[in-house]
């Protein structure tokens, strides 16, 4: 360990040198005085190439995902688990030809509108009891809506 009188000089030493520094010609030169030109730099900030609005048709078609495991909405398009639905919008429930509806569906003899098709979409199984759609059903109404509207962009209704 060093002794008092050492550690007296290392830092008489260390003051020296640094008031040395601040006299001599490579001290550092205060800051008022460093910054004498400035650069110019222009930034180009672009607009948003596009902007999607999201429509009740582009969300419909995201629901409709959930669907199409089921069901084909081309024209002329085949009937899967569940009926093709091109066209089905002023149709009778039960009616497309090729599809094997259960009785309760054909009985029901509902026209499918904005109003009923919502209805169903909402519990199938309580809007037409014994139907054979295992889908639970849409509970947000919103989502209905979408539905509805992309399949009547999308159905020729």
């Amino acid at each position: 360990m060093p002794k008092p009188t050492h550690i007296a000089l290392m830092a008489s030493l260390l003051l020296g040198t640094t008031m040395i520094a601040a006299c001599s010609k490579d001290a550092p030169t205060p800051a008022s005085e460093t910054v004498k030109a400035v650069e110019k730099v222009e930034v180009k900030v672009e607009a948003p190439v596009a902007v999607v609005e999201v429509t009740p048709e582009i969300a419909g078609k995201k629901v409709f995902t959930r669907c199409k495991a089921c069901h084909t909405i081309d024209e002329g398009g085949r009937n899967r688990v569940g009926p093709n639905l091109y066209g089905v919008f002023g149709r009778k429930s039960g009616s497309t030809e090729g599809f094997a509806y259960s009785k309760a569906m054909v009985a029901a003899d509902i026209t499918w509108t904005d109003e009923t098709m919502s209805a169903y979409l909402a519990k199938p199984k309580t809007y037409i009891p014994k139907n054979k759609m295992s889908f639970i059903g849409l509970k947000k109404e919103a989502d209905r809506d979408n539905l509805i509207a992309y399949l009547r962009a999308n159905t020729g209704g």
